[in-house]
């Protein structure tokens, strides 16, 4: 079940716009502190209904839920 296409993009636009800058800004980049393949894989090929990926970058915890919102603290 392909709830969204790719959480990468929503991930770093919601971490810019907490902080307040440009996604092309942020420092380190995603990449450098999780494996968006892993991540995008996980969440678009999960058929479960109480998913949730959860990691810190720049500071926040990041969540992405089944229903592919991206939430950051």
């Amino acid at each position: 079940m392909n709830k969204f296409e790719n959480p990468i993009p929503q991930i770093v636009n919601a971490v810019a716009e907490e902080e307040g800058v440009e996604p092309v800004t942020l420092d380190p980049p995603l990449a450098e502190v999780v494996d968006p393949d892993a991540v995008e894989r996980v969440v678009e090929d999960s058929t479960a209904s109480d998913l949730e990926v959860r990691f810190a970058y720049r500071g926040h915890d990041v969540v992405v839920d089944d229903s592919g919102r991206v939430q950051v603290d």
